[in-house]
């Protein structure tokens, strides 16, 4: 597993541009349900993977099958954006406004649909969530 997150992780520093970093994140298997209790407030969503910028650590669906569906790892992909961004200090939250924050989370979304594009695998659900990000800060003004 090790050798298939450094790969990724090489992946995502040649598709950002940001430097290799001297560690890996650490990257844990949980249960659904204690995703959803963390991210959803033990409501019903589709979470499968988030970052935790406190402990630099990305969190994933243990139902994942990370070593055979390249659309499980483009979830990792997409935290590890999140990952690199935090430790280039780019993600300190107090200071950023909704439109930078929707921006890093647009890229973690580019180099996602540009990792599944590669994997030759659908980016629909990309595309709809990007395009959804769009909404959100209209929708908190």
């Amino acid at each position: 597993m090790q050798e298939l997150i450094n790969s990724l992780l090489v992946w995502v520093v040649a598709s950002t541009g940001y430097e290799q970093p001297v560690e890996l994140p650490r990257i844990e298997a949980v249960t659904h349900q204690q995703l959803i209790q963390t991210l959803c407030n033990d409501q019903f969503c589709t979470a499968v993977a988030y970052y935790d910028s406190n402990l630099q650590t990305i969190y994933y669906d243990e139902r994942m099958q990370l070593t055979h569906d390249a659309n499980a790892r483009g979830f990792i992909v997409h935290e590890m954006v999140h990952y690199l961004q935090d430790i280039n200090g780019e993600l300190a939250a107090d200071e950023m406004n909704c439109e930078q924050r929707i921006e890093k989370e647009r890229q973690a979304y580019r180099v996602q649909q540009h990792f599944l594009q590669e994997n030759q695998q659908s980016t629909h659900q990309i595309d709809l969530a990007v395009t959804l990000l769009g909404k959100i800060c209209q929708h908190l003004d």
